[in-house]
């Protein structure tokens, strides 16, 4: 949940209670906002109290994990992604100790969150306004995407679906 607070933000609140049913059974959830979220402060869950717009920064450290640690989805990489190469050199240099140095997210924290997110197929995610009205909010929208697509969350149950749009009769 990057930049989200279900609960309030939902006008119907379908999204955040279904993040405290999912809870009750169980689902660890990451938190990534500025400020400590009602998600965020449960235990179980993994909160990363970044810096206001510094998100990518942020995204960018977690796909040089995911690329470091080798914790992505090789086939759907292979299938699916282009560019990834360049990818991974492009982010070489944001290290957990870079990331903290620019977003005050802990290392450690960091590394977990990126197993973590790795490591528990299928992972789904989703971001709210404050990503959105970042200063980079383009390629934080872009890193977020690319985190989703090399761990092979895209388009698959439980993961992030992408539907077909509709068209409008006027």
């Amino acid at each position: 949940v990057w930049g989200k607070e279900p609960l309030p933000s939902n006008g119907d609140g379908f999204f955040g209670h279904c993040l405290v049913d999912m809870m009750k059974l169980g689902t660890h959830i990451i938190s990534i906002d500025p400020r400590i979220t009602w998600v965020g402060a449960h235990d179980g869950n993994i909160n990363l109290q970044v810096r206001p717009q510094t998100d990518t920064a942020l995204a960018l450290g977690l796909i040089n994990l995911l690329f470091e640690n080798d914790e992505y989805d090789h086939e759907f990489v292979e299938k699916w992604c282009y560019g990834f190469e360049e990818l991974s050199e492009a982010v070489k240099p944001w290290t957990p100790e870079k990331v903290q140095e620019v977003s005050w997210v802990d290392p450690e924290q960091l590394v977990g969150a990126a197993r973590a997110f790795a490591t528990n197929a299928p992972s789904t995610a989703t971001w709210g306004v404050a990503l959105d009205q970042s200063k980079q909010s383009t390629q934080a929208a872009q890193c977020f995407m690319a985190i989703c697509a090399i761990c092979g969350y895209i388009d698959v149950p439980g993961g992030i679906t992408i539907t077909k749009p509709t068209s409008f009769i006027g």
